[in-house]
C-alpha cells in the first residue's frame, strides 16, 4: 500500500480518560468527533482491542454566537 492508497480522515490526539486509559480523539466534521478507547470488556483473544466511536462535537464557548452572526 503506497501513501497514493491512503485517505485521511482525521488526527487523532492523545490524552486520557478520567480512569487514567489512554485514549484518542479528533474532528471528523464539525458536529462530529471520532473518540477511540481501549476495549475494558475484552473476554477472547478474538476481541477487538479498541473500539471507535462517533460522538456529537463539544460546542465551544462563542461558538454559537459566531454562527448566529453569520446568518
Amino acid at each position: 500500500m503506497t501513501d497514493n492508497n491512503l485517505i485521511r480522515i482525521t488526527g487523532l490526539w492523545k490524552s486520557q480518560t478520567k480512569a487514567g486509559e489512554t485514549m484518542l480523539s479528533g474532528a471528523v466534521s464539525a458536529t462530529s468527533r471520532l473518540l477511540i478507547l481501549p476495549n475494558n470488556k475484552k473476554e477472547r483473544e478474538s476481541d477487538p482491542d479498541y473500539i471507535a466511536f462517533l460522538t456529537p462535537a463539544e460546542k465551544r464557548e462563542g461558538q454559537e454566537a459566531k454562527r448566529a452572526g453569520g446568518l
